[in-house]
């Protein structure tokens, strides 16, 4: 890979990183269902979201495609 690829390739993950959202879903997943299975039933149980700290509240945008994320202008500009 040449270098201007690669450096392409870095610019663009700066900007819209993949990847490690599903590994950190699964782990929530996990931490969740022990959370869930251990809590008071007394209580509220946990919700799987307080299990990803990173995790953006996205119920006021009602269409995840009406957000820009950056990459459409930066594919043009390639």
């Amino acid at each position: 890979m040449p270098e201007s690829h690669l450096q392409e390739y870095e610019q663009f993950y700066r900007e819209q990183p993949f990847g490690l959202w599903r590994e950190d879903y699964r782990t929530a997943q996990i931490a969740y269902l022990l959370a869930a299975i251990n809590s008071d039933p007394k209580k509220d149980s946990p919700k799987l979201t307080e299990f990803m700290p990173f995790f953006a509240d996205q119920s006021a945008v009602e269409n995840s495609q009406d957000v820009d994320d950056g990459s459409e202008m930066f594919l043009a500009s390639r």
